[in-house]
């Protein structure tokens, strides 16, 4: 299930992944994404926190895929990313996604953060454009 942690005015959505992934919760990150666009950002900051892989146990594969091949489409409109977690194999990921992915989108920040640093997270995304 996917909720908003906090809304900001700004350029940034704050997003909690708990239990398991859906289509619902697929059509609202593009939801959620598509309305800080039309409000004329050029870029949206992302927060994502997660408890830990265990969500990937109950996912829609059908909504994950979804979801990814959208993401991949409107990937040079995605800012700082944030990744909220209490994983040493997620914050490998991070690691590595942040030096590869900022090649194809110079924009492209991501960090990781212990589930002890929301507030630290909140402030990495919530700069505005």
């Amino acid at each position: 299930m996917l909720q908003q942690i906090k809304t900001f005015k700004g350029n940034a959505l704050a997003l909690e992944l708990t239990e398991t992934f859906t289509k619902a919760d697929a059509l609202l990150i593009k939801q959620l994404f598509e309305e800080k666009l039309e409000a004329g950002y050029e870029h949206v900051n992302l927060l994502m926190k997660v408890k830990d892989m265990s969500v990937m146990k109950h996912m829609s594969l059908k909504a994950f895929f979804e979801s990814e091949t959208w993401g991949f489409q409107h990937f040079g409109k995605i800012g700082r990313c944030a990744v909220v977690a209490h994983s040493d194999f997620i914050r490998s990921v991070v690691k590595i996604e942040n030096k590869i992915l900022h090649l194809a989108n110079a924009a492209f920040e991501e960090k990781y953060f212990d589930t002890t640093e929301l507030d630290e997270a909140l402030s990495f995304i919530e700069a505005d454009e």
